[in-house]
């Protein structure tokens, strides 16, 4: 097992691609976000869709305000350059949820389901994301900062060059994941479930080394 202190390669995440100001997207209303049509430079604020099963979402320089998807199902939503601010998506079941340059901030995901997800430059900032399924995803220089990922199920799922600050991973499934690459040094990882392979070529710090030998069954003298 080779654990590796942290060092200034990480791969940086590119930001969304959207206006300096709001007032330059279009407000759309709920029936534009319904009718399953391509959404592009739009704004959606305050809308209700909790419980709702959208049949398409396609969306490319999109801001949701305040947009309750709580409990939604949508297969392989598409988004790029989209940003979420203050939105629930607690316990929605988003299978396939393909994202690009996608940014969540001071948003609920509490239980969203994203299964075998495929992420690039994808942003968790302030976010409540307890039970947080991203199992079987692919994800490519992800940020996360400031958020609960606490019981996480992330096994199996690729995080090349993800890193973390000030995140809680605390009793997160990470089994099987491929870790190269990601900087767990700003994440808390008490109780996580991970195996040797699993964390070779991870950023840790010395006291997250220490816990991990712990953890794998190593004897520290």
């Amino acid at each position: 097992m080779a654990l590796k202190r942290r060092k200034d390669t990480t791969p940086r995440r590119s930001p969304a691609d959207l206006p300096a100001s709001l007032d330059d997207l279009t407000p759309l209303s709920l029936d534009a976000l319904l009718e399953g049509e391509d959404l592009e430079d739009a704004l959606f604020q305050g809308l209700d869709l909790s419980g709702r099963s959208i049949p398409r979402l396609v969306a490319a320089s999109v801001v949701f305000q305040g947009v309750n998807f709580a409990g939604t199902t949508i297969r392989a939503p598409r988004l790029r350059d989209v940003r979420f601010l203050n939105c629930d998506l607690s316990n929605a079941d988003w299978r396939g949820f393909e994202a690009i340059r996608v940014e969540f901030i001071d948003c609920r995901l509490t239980g969203l389901g994203a299964v075998e997800c495929h992420w690039k430059d994808v942003l968790l900032d302030r976010c409540e994301a307890r039970y947080l399924r991203l199992n079987g995803g692919h994800t490519a220089t992800c940020e996360f900062r400031a958020s609960n990922l606490a019981e996480s199920d992330l096994r199996s799922v690729n995080l090349g060059g993800a890193a973390f600050d000030k995140v809680s991973l605390q009793k997160a499934d990470l089994s099987h994941a491929t870790l190269k690459g990601v900087d767990l040094s700003g994440a808390e990882i008490e109780g996580i479930t991970v195996y040797a392979e699993d964390v070779r070529g991870a950023s840790v710090s010395a006291p997250q080394a220490m816990d991990l030998a712990r953890l794998l069954g190593l004897t520290i003298k």
